[in-house]
């Protein structure tokens, strides 16, 4: 199985008014990666397999990689599908992740000043011209992903919706960034937040179609976790070419697997537990799939 950037997948995407599916796989979990490639194969839809990169930490960027080949190759999996590093810290970190096969990354310096988050996009994409490797940064910093010394222990409440106001993007910094990198996607910040809630009811939809009418770049949606299928729906078709999900499968399959311990025959066999969870999992994904119009897409 060939990976291929990103980039060609955002751009049908944004041509035909659908988004593409981006699924953070926790560090390469098996299964939410194999049901994220079986959904997309079942539905023909196009697919960007996601490691966030702190999850790295216990597997590393090559197990990623290496995991979704072997999958792709178990399944017979025939759509395009992209590897991409989520919320790349540093020039060091999307490095790696580019030489251990990766085909896309996002350099996240939104936390940053707009030109440092331009001189520092600048010097990833130096790099991923040559490797042909695509690349996402974000303008308007999205909320959520803060160190906290609060210990949460165990099976926290979840909030109906975000305790902290969102970040908004600024156009203007969008479109002077978009300028001076040509960065081939951005993730802008429109009303949501990362982290689990219930939902996230407060999306600017103006906004965002005042960011697509000003940019021609592919624009990325991120801290979905919450979001009815009928705003991700929307999302897609105001300008959105591709939407990450992360929070909400980290905490679909801690949850899946607390009820099906209980639930089901298992004896103690983990396997059953995991693929079970997998079949939950890729339930999940196709409705996701379907919202964004992606199925049929290949």
């Amino acid at each position: 199985m060939k990976f291929i950037n990103a980039k060609p997948l955002v751009l049908d995407a944004q041509k035909n008014g659908y988004a593409v599916p981006a699924l953070n796989t926790n560090g390469g979990t098996y299964d939410i990666t194999r049901a994220a490639l079986e959904a997309a194969q079942e539905l023909k839809s196009p697919l960007i397999l996601q490691v966030y990169e702190p999850n790295t930490e216990y597997r590393g960027y090559k197990f990623f990689a290496e995991q979704a080949r072997f999958l792709c190759e178990q399944l017979e999996i025939t759509v395009p599908v992209a590897l991409q590093v989520d919320h790349g810290h540093s020039f060091e970190s999307v490095a790696r992740a580019m030489h251990a096969g990766l085909t896309s990354v996002m350099f996240d310096a939104s936390h940053e000043s707009l030109e440092k988050n331009i001189e520092g996009t600048r010097e990833v994409l130096k790099l991923a011209r040559t490797l042909g490797v695509s690349v996402e940064a974000e303008v308007g910093y999205v909320k959520g992903n803060e160190p906290s010394n609060e210990k949460r222990i165990g099976r926290i409440d979840v909030p109906k919706k975000p305790l902290v106001p969102p970040a908004k993007t600024d156009i203007k910094e969008a479109v002077r960034f978009v300028e001076a990198t040509s960065v081939d996607m951005l993730a802008v910040s429109v009303g949501t937040t990362h982290g689990v809630y219930k939902s996230q009811p407060d999306i600017d939809f103006g906004l965002l179609a005042n960011i697509r009418k000003m940019l021609d770049v592919p624009l990325v949606q991120h801290g979905t976790c919450g979001i009815s299928p009928g705003d991700l729906a929307r999302l897609a078709k105001t300008g959105m070419s591709k939407i990450n999900f992360g929070e909400p499968f980290r905490f679909n399959y801690i949850k899946y697997f607390n009820e099906l311990t209980d639930s089901m025959e298992h004896l103690w066999h983990p396997w059953r537990i995991m693929q079970e969870i997998k079949n939950h999992l890729k339930a999940d994904i196709k409705e996701l799939i379907v919202s964004l119009g992606a199925a049929n897409r290949c």
